[in-house]
């Protein structure tokens, strides 16, 4: 569980410290005022991020002040982080914001454009034609112009031919077709292109994905609902979510410092004491045989009441005095205190300084041995 404990407090750490590093090089004007901030704010994150277990780790020394300082740090930097964090957070919701606003503006003119176009494209009425159309008519009034020379001369009124008129009337009507045919032809084209513009647009909008009737959702929803306060409730959602991430980061740093600490032996509980690991025989030859700690917790020291302690200093002379008895020099002061502590770390015993600055052992008390001594 601690280990759990320990994965995610990393992956939270590492999300607070991006976010506020993030936060900073973003509101920065150039790239080393960038970096500079992303280092500072990332920092102050990390310390936010590592201070609150180092307090839980003091206050369980001892160390109550130094506790009560470090936490007092790791709060300080815990606001700070969290308005970097709301800030990092409303950013990148403005930019989100600003690319829905652009994509909303952009369909809303290609609707207009594709309305317009198609009403355009609708109002045409006119007789398809080709540029072949084009080359053929043009053909018929060249030959309308030759029959119509061939029968009315040069200009000559000598020389017009009894059909002279018919023809002129004939090249005449020749010509209006051509301009006729050329005006459908432009009509033809632009149609086309039309058409084309209105594949294209509905193309876009049916490929755009889904479309953006609000930039922001959420405030369209709560400004239904509210009113004027949506922007100020929206502003609210944005902080309580920098601050529960912010929140659930420091929990489960504290957790997973609490879990690292086991509590005081209960009074029933059964003392366990690993057996002396017997020395070899270089030992034997090189050091004399010191008093053993560890027999010596097995026969004095046993579980007690809630709220009894024994003063490590008169455990000190009570091991001596037994060391004396069985004629064997006792151990130095630097190792025996190293083994009570680890003996007492293995049999989860709360080791601490007391208001009268001295340590005690929590939770056990000395006796004599006894037939019914616990092992």
């Amino acid at each position: 569980m601690r280990a759990l404990f320990g994965c995610l407090a990393v992956l939270l750490g590492a999300l607070s410290i991006a976010l506020a590093a993030r936060y900073g090089y973003k509101g920065a004007d150039t790239l080393v005022d960038g970096v500079i901030s992303a280092v500072v704010f990332g920092a102050i994150a990390l310390c936010a991020f590592l201070f609150d277990a180092a307090a839980v780790r003091l206050w369980f020394m001892g160390h109550c002040i130094g506790a009560a300082a470090i936490g007092l740090i790791a709060a300080a930097a815990l606001v700070v982080t969290f308005t970097n964090s709301l800030g990092a957070i409303a950013a990148r919701g403005d930019t989100t914001l600003a690319e829905r606003a652009r994509a909303a503006d952009t369909r809303k003119d290609d609707r207009l454009d594709l309305a317009r176009i198609t009403a355009e494209r609708a109002t045409m009425k006119f007789a398809s034609a080709t540029a072949d159309t084009v080359s053929i008519s043009r053909e018929l009034v060249k030959a309308a112009e030759r029959t119509r020379k061939a029968e009315c001369g040069d200009g000559d009124p000598k020389q017009r031919g009894p059909n002279c008129r018919k023809r002129e009337d004939e090249e005449a009507r020749a010509r209006i077709a051509l301009t006729a045919v050329i005006s459908n032809k432009e009509a033809t084209d632009r149609a086309a292109k039309l058409d084309a513009d209105i594949r294209a647009l509905r193309k876009r909008l049916d490929d755009g994905g889904q479309a953006v009737a609000n930039p922001n959702p959420l405030g369209a929803a709560l400004e239904l609902m509210l009113g004027a306060g949506a922007a100020a409730l929206t502003a609210w959602q944005q902080a309580i979510v920098a601050a529960v991430f912010e929140l659930c980061l420091v929990g489960v740093m504290v957790i997973f410092e609490l879990l690292g600490h086991r509590g005081p032996m209960a009074p029933s509980a059964t003392v366990d004491l690993p057996a002396p690991l017997p020395p070899t025989q270089k030992s034997r030859a090189k050091a004399p045989k010191y008093g053993s700690v560890r027999s010596f917790v097995r026969d004095h020291l046993f579980p007690a009441e809630e709220g009894d302690r024994v003063d490590l200093k008169s455990l000190l002379h009570t091991y001596r005095a037994w060391c004396t008895e069985k004629g064997e020099p006792p151990v130095e002061f630097n190792a025996f205190l190293d083994e009570i502590e680890g003996l007492c770390r293995k049999l989860g015993l709360k080791i601490e300084a007391g208001d009268d600055k001295r340590v005690y052992c929590h939770g056990v008390k000395i006796e004599a041995p006894s037939p019914a001594r616990v092992h």
